[in-house]
């Protein structure tokens, strides 16, 4: 007799659909009961994991193969940027949050929520479980090694908007089946020196950021699953630290505020601390500096 392999979702609805029909237990809640056995069926398909790779990439948008060079406007000024070989960012950690692949899996998987039958769903999916961090979606998972990287502008990659920098220090996690809810990045120190020109002058501008961190939110769903292809994205854009933003209809101008007839210029904590806070926001804002690319039809993120 030929055999035929039996899904996961098979056994689920088998199991569900059969104690449907029963009463469960002395206190006669049997809804109780029945989400403690779907609990516990969920548990063995949870507890899969696997090896999904991130592409930490550095970008600009500008279609060519120098990375290092872009040109922004700022107001009505134009302004051409190089950022020198020796900038660097030296990086602390990275991690993600996953979550289960949709509600009906949105449970927790410990054994003390599970003897109290206690569900916990996400709406939406890149809000983290409020789990345990012995649960496999209660964990961060590391993607980033401690690290000095510089030559940050050297093109070694390309992506769809032309050439990139993939940073080296990445690494495999080992993740649950499931969606990424978050990604969190932080670093001990940013450094960046760079030429930029507004016609006809030039000025060296030297940038000290220190200590910080990131979180980075997808904007659509990211497929942790069996016989995913690629790696995870996530985009650094070094030319978008630098852009003019609105803010409640309020401009915030980084490039048009650099002191005029000042060569060189240092931006840290203690010097042009205005322009400090402006990058230190640009740092902050969603969807600037870090982010997830955009999701396509067809298109696997």
């Amino acid at each position: 007799m030929k055999s035929f392999p039996i899904s996961f979702l098979t056994l689920l609805f088998f199991w569900v659909g059969a104690f449907s029909q029963c009463t469960f237990g002395s206190v006669g809640n049997s809804e109780e009961e029945q989400l403690v056995i779907l609990q516990n069926l969920i548990f063995f398909n949870n507890n899969q994991t696997i090896a999904v790779g991130t592409n930490l990439r550095s970008y600009d948008d500008q279609a060519d193969d120098n990375i290092n060079q872009f040109s922004l406007t700022s107001d009505v000024n134009t302004y051409n940027i190089t950022v020198q070989s020796d900038s660097y960012i030296h990086w602390e950690t990275g991690t993600y949050r996953i979550n289960p692949p949709n509600q009906v899996l949105g449970v927790s998987t410990t054994g003390s929520e599970r003897s109290t039958a206690v569900a916990k769903t996400h709406t939406p999916f890149t809000v983290p479980l409020d789990l345990p961090a012995d649960d496999l979606y209660g964990k961060s998972y590391p993607f980033l090694a401690t690290s000095v990287v510089s030559n940050i502008t050297q093109f070694n990659s390309t992506m769809e908007t032309g050439a990139s920098f993939l940073y080296p220090n990445t690494r495999s996690a080992s993740l649950p089946l499931g969606v990424v809810a978050i990604a969190n990045v932080s670093w001990e120190e940013i450094y960046i020196r760079m030429d930029v020109t507004r016609a006809p002058n030039t000025k060296t501008v030297t940038i000290l950021l220190p200590q910080g961190n990131k979180r980075i939110t997808p904007k659509c769903k990211i497929p942790i699953k069996n016989g995913r292809s690629g790696n995870i994205e996530i985009l650094v854009s070094l030319s978008s630290l630098f852009q003019d933003r609105t803010v409640s209809g309020t401009p915030i101008r980084f490039l048009d505020q650099l002191p005029i007839g000042t060569d060189p210029v240092v931006i840290s904590k203690v010097s042009n601390v205005n322009l400090y806070n402006i990058l230190q926001q640009n740092l902050q804002a969603e969807d600037i500096t870090f982010s997830f690319p955009g999701c396509f039809p067809g298109v696997e993120r």
